[in-house]
């Protein structure tokens, strides 16, 4: 069964532009990772709800997602990314659910 790890934010519009640069930088990472399937990037243009933008990324099973926690802190060091520094410099609200994926 795929994985899908879903991230929602809250974006100040002061801080969009730096948010999603750091956004591609970290997907740009996640999408080479073995077992990894797809991902998006979704903003809001209309609507209500506090949240702006939500990413998902899945992953073939539960080992792809693993693995990919395991070795994603290494590879944003090398790039010089502190996500969470980043995210609480930019003022972005985060919250992040892990889920099954399964057609219907």
């Amino acid at each position: 069964m795929e994985i899908v790890l879903i991230d929602t934010f809250v974006v100040p519009d002061e801080s969009k532009a730096e948010f999603l640069e750091t956004s591609r930088a970290i997907q740009d990472v996640l999408k080479r990772l073995p077992g990894f399937v797809e991902g998006f990037l979704h903003e809001k243009k209309a609507g209500d709800g506090r949240y702006d933008v939500v990413t998902t990324a899945v992953w073939e099973d539960e080992k792809a997602f693993e693995s990919a926690k395991r070795v994603m802190p290494t590879r944003l060091q090398e790039l010089n990314i502190n996500a969470a520094a980043r995210m609480k410099a930019l003022n972005v609200q985060i919250e992040r659910g892990v889920y099954t994926r399964s057609s219907y």
